[in-house]
């Protein structure tokens, strides 16, 4: 699902299975390698895997220029040569938390009190009581009653740092801990230095394992997974135009005009490659903070829907339903993000339904669920069976709104822009449709404090639009639209 960037020199096949699994990992195998990855295309990744000692790199000009640079021989610039990847890595921005060293060249215990900090951290007793356990293991009985008293005082960090002073005086004179030496200095200026596995642990899989979950499957980093999945949607979209212009499907939308009949508007094929390059690198690789991501959300929701401006109009009696009621939840999302803020605040789970149904509406994808879709729907929460109950539910759903129309004394019938009803061919009100509805509520709500939830109005759009092909939504299939429908379920109904 993420992208992991590993620079490893004594790479293998066998290696990349045993510490990754089937992870998506780009490999290099060498210093300059590594380099130029961080320096070039650094936004592909969003995970970083470092060695410290890369040695068995090629002794290029670059690292010769480096080695004379600090006064050092070739090889021992490439024995330590992963902390200037590292350093490198901080200078154009990545996040330190995103980037771990798998090396050799760590003191085992300093990769265990990372751990202790870490299980502390996360109140699990049981793992901070078994770690430190094996960390004093051997300890005299005075260094066992001294770290004690650390836990009785509340103080952990105390005590994680009396560790590491006692480990790095076991250690004093050997020379390959240069990640122990990197951390003290990284102490000495007050700054946290960056997490480390010991590749010599029996348990140093399972700590990577560990690692790479947390930013998979931890719902603190919907940012980082939404990102990834914006990026791999974007690229895929930008090939699949590239290969067939006909592919980009939003020009059906454009009105046209009624003496030419031509379009009032022209979408050139860069027009459509300049916004997806927009959208695939709007999202920084650091995730803002609780903030300021408020603000870079709402922006980046404007601007994914801001082409559905004026011109733009989804055709009522276009083929396919479901590309009907993508293009008008786009076009209504433009209408309601342009006037009010009433979808705020955003989160990753709505942003990742938007960007789907609108690329969709956009562009001519294929019936199956694409990847950059399976990577998006993974952090919305998912109804593996849709229950025969749905077609009450989205009656429950309608009749819900029809209540907050009456108790904002709105109209179910249409009107012209005079209030008068609209009338169909036998003189009857025409009625507005659901769409029609919830709109109504968004203007009646414009200027006033949020009382309704309009982002689950959205998702219920896409139901209730697409109710007289319940089959479509409840059929057991990969296909887009019933793993969209499965995915939205549980939250369309709250």
């Amino acid at each position: 699902m993420l992208k992991i960037l590993w620079v490893e020199d004594e790479y293998s096949e066998q290696k990349q299975v045993s510490w990754f699994n089937n992870r998506s990992v780009c490999v290099k195998t060498s210093f300059d390698e590594g380099e130029e990855a961080i320096n070039n295309c650094l936004t592909q990744f969003d995970l970083i895997v470092l060695d410290i000692n890369l040695e068995n790199s090629e002794h290029t000009d670059k690292v010769k220029e480096l080695a004379k640079q600090f006064g050092i021989t070739e090889q021992e610039f490439l024995q330590e040569s992963g902390m200037n990847l590292f350093l490198n890595l901080l200078e154009n921005g990545f996040p330190k938390e995103q980037i771990i060293f798998l090396t050799a060249n760590a003191d085992i215990n300093i990769s265990r009190i990372d751990e202790l900090r870490e299980a502390y951290s996360q109140g699990n007793d049981d793992v901070f009581n078994g770690i430190l356990g094996t960390i004093t293991n051997g300890f005299s009985a005075e260094t066992v009653k001294e770290c004690s008293e650390f836990i009785d005082a509340g103080d952990i960090e105390g005590l994680c740092q009396y560790l590491e002073n006692y480990s790095n005086k076991l250690n004093d004179g050997v020379t390959n801990n240069t990640y122990n030496r990197f951390c003290e200095a990284y102490r000495r200026c007050r700054i946290e230095p960056p997490k480390a596995i010991n590749k010599n642990l029996n348990e140093s899989k399972r700590h990577l394992n560990d690692w790479l979950e947390e930013y998979e499957k931890n719902k603190k980093h919907d940012y980082l997974v939404l990102r990834r999945g914006i990026i791999e949607g974007c690229d895929f979209l930008k090939l699949h135009i590239k290969s067939e212009d006909g592919n980009i499907q939003f020009r059906d939308f454009i009105k046209t005009d009624k003496d030419t009949n031509r379009p009032v508007i022209e979408i050139e094929h860069t027009d459509i490659k300049n916004y997806l390059d927009t959208l695939s690198q709007f999202l920084a690789i650091k995730q803002p903070n609780i903030k300021t991501i408020i603000d870079v959300y709402r922006l980046f929701l404007r601007t994914l829907v801001h082409e559905w401006e004026e011109n733009i109009e989804p055709n009522k009696k276009y083929k396919y339903k479901d590309i009907h009621t993508f293009a008008w939840l786009s076009k209504m999302t433009r209408n309601w993000t342009s006037h009010a803020n009433l979808l705020e605040p955003l989160n990753p789970h709505i942003l990742a339904f938007l960007f789907m149904v609108n690329m969709r509406a956009m562009f001519k994808i294929p019936p199956e669920t694409q990847f950059y879709e399976e990577i998006l729907l993974s952090r919305i929460s998912i109804s593996k069976e849709i229950d025969d109950r749905l077609e009450n539910k989205i009656e429950d759903i309608e009749n819900n709104v029809n209540k907050i129309l009456v108790t904002l004394k709105i109209p179910e019938y249409k009107e012209d822009k005079y209030g008068n009803k609209i009338l169909d061919r036998n003189g009857k009100e025409k009625m507005k449709y659901f769409g029609d509805k919830i709109n109504a509520i968004h203007q009646k709500n414009t200027g006033k404090p949020k009382q309704h939830d309009f982002n689950s109005f959205l998702l219920q759009y896409f139901l209730v639009n697409q109710k007289s092909n319940l089959d479509d939504l409840t059929a057991n299939s990969d296909d887009f639209l019933p793993t969209l429908a499965r995915h939205i379920y549980n939250c369309s109904f709250l």
